[in-house]
């Protein structure tokens, strides 16, 4: 059998059952956009396992209730691993962050979006200088010189925010 032949008789013996798996699932699922994500998920398996398609009509439809079923208990399990997940991330407290943390941050603000890039690619995830500005699209050399004038003008920007520098003495 070719694969369009295959193709036409799967349609022609689920697509009559999409309706009713749809009822299964919007009755048992929250919200309806999952219960149409179960019908996908459950038609997808409905295909992968063809070649046991049932030839009787009403064993095609306990079949694919069947598959259902399956994917159903799947997405219990799915809703609540993710339910404790949000849980455990909505309890988990974090630590606050300190004055010379947040300087900092604000201190890289003030640089251009490439400079930033550059020193958090270095920084943040440990590239090298070179690895960084390829990843940058800049050369080794280029890369380097440009790590240098970055860090001294995020040196330049931290120190103007730091308490007690020239430049907050004569704002206040």
């Amino acid at each position: 059998m070719t694969l369009e032949a295959e193709r036409q008789r799967f349609e022609a013996a689920v697509e009559p059952l999409v309706p009713d798996l749809l009822r299964y699932f919007v009755r048992r699922v929250d919200p309806r956009a999952d219960a149409e994500d179960c019908v996908s998920e459950t038609t997808l398996a409905l295909w992968r396992h063809r070649g046991r398609l049932p030839v009787a009509s009403e064993d095609k439809r306990m079949w694919a209730f069947g598959i259902a079923r399956n994917v159903l208990s799947n997405h219990v399990r799915k809703r609540a691993r993710r339910a404790r997940i949000d849980e455990s991330l909505v309890r988990e407290q974090r630590e606050p962050v300190s004055d010379e943390a947040f300087l900092a941050l604000e201190a890289l603000g003030t640089l251009s979006a490439g400079d930033q890039e550059l020193l958090r690619l270095v920084l943040w995830d440990g590239f090298g200088i070179a690895e960084a500005g390829a990843l940058a699209g800049v050369r080794p050399a280029a890369a380097r010189k440009r790590y240098e004038r970055a860090r001294a003008r995020l040196r330049a920007a931290f120190a103007e925010l730091e308490p007690g520098s020239e430049r907050e003495t004569t704002l206040r």
